[in-house]
């Protein structure tokens, strides 16, 4: 059987680390129960694009400096598709998965616009806001993508007034912890435990037991090294931009 090479896709902007991004760390701990799967313990580390969404990230940056993330759950998990967390509402009462009826439906005070930037896609460990059908909407509710989602993607949605949705960051470790998180089984009912209370409000693909965020902290930025060259490879400049280097200055740990 002859087979034809296929052309290779276009890398990513994304793939890279740029000067002055920030750098911010999801600590989660997943405590499994009967048929929950395996514990999960660590951290996921971020790169946000401050240059490519600049309002998106800034909101975002200002919620994790307030501690707003902490101590709140994953609310949607589905696996090969995403994990979404975000909802201040989101937190344990008596029993998990019962929370507020309301969890997975609220966000922070502040609706922030919708912003698109052409270098920003579903690639695999994208983060990306959510939101409601008005494109405007969003506000601290985010994902991260287990796996390429393109079909999210601003220009590839089925529908002419759909914008698609705004990625602005990119995992840059933890990716086995993402999918470990997004494989956890999970629930449509109230009860957690069987079919008898169908799930009401924010709907289905409840973690069975709680993916919990111990915290979300900004610990840094990124940037670029300059390293003289070796002596062989000396030239009229001297100096040469080094690989970039992403430089987790902490500016504060809990």
């Amino acid at each position: 059987m002859l087979f034809t090479p296929v052309s290779k896709a276009e890398p990513s902007p994304m793939e890279k680390s740029y000067e002055g991004n920030p750098i911010v760390i999801i600590n989660l701990t997943y405590e499994s129960g009967i048929g929950g799967g395996n514990d999960i313990q660590g951290d996921i580390v971020l790169e946000l694009f401050i240059n490519w969404a600049p309002i998106t990230v800034t909101n975002f940056v200002n919620l994790v400096e307030q501690s707003f993330y902490d101590d709140i759950f994953f609310h949607r998990v589905i696996d090969d598709f995403v994990i979404q967390t975000g909802d201040p509402s989101c937190k344990t009462v008596g029993i998990y998965p019962a929370s507020d009826p309301g969890c997975g439906s609220n966000g922070s005070d502040e609706n922030i616009p919708f912003e698109a930037n052409a270098n920003l896609t579903h690639i695999n460990g994208a983060v990306g806001m959510a939101r409601g059908l008005d494109p405007d909407s969003a506000s601290s509710q985010f994902y991260i993508c287990d796996g390429s989602q393109h079909g999210l993607d601003n220009g590839n949605r089925s529908q002419e007034d759909d914008p698609g949705y705004a990625v602005f960051g990119v995992v840059r470790e933890g990716m086995e912890i993402v999918q470990m998180a997004a494989a956890v089984p999970t629930t449509n009912n109230v009860d957690g435990d069987t079919e008898l209370v169908p799930r009401v409000g924010a709907g289905p693909d409840r973690p069975l037991y709680e993916i919990h965020i111990n915290s979300i902290t900004l610990e840094g930025y990124v940037t670029i090294e300059i390293e003289p060259k070796k002596e062989e490879e000396t030239s009229s400049i001297g100096f040469s931009l080094s690989l970039l280097l992403i430089s987790l200055v902490a500016l504060r740990r809990k």
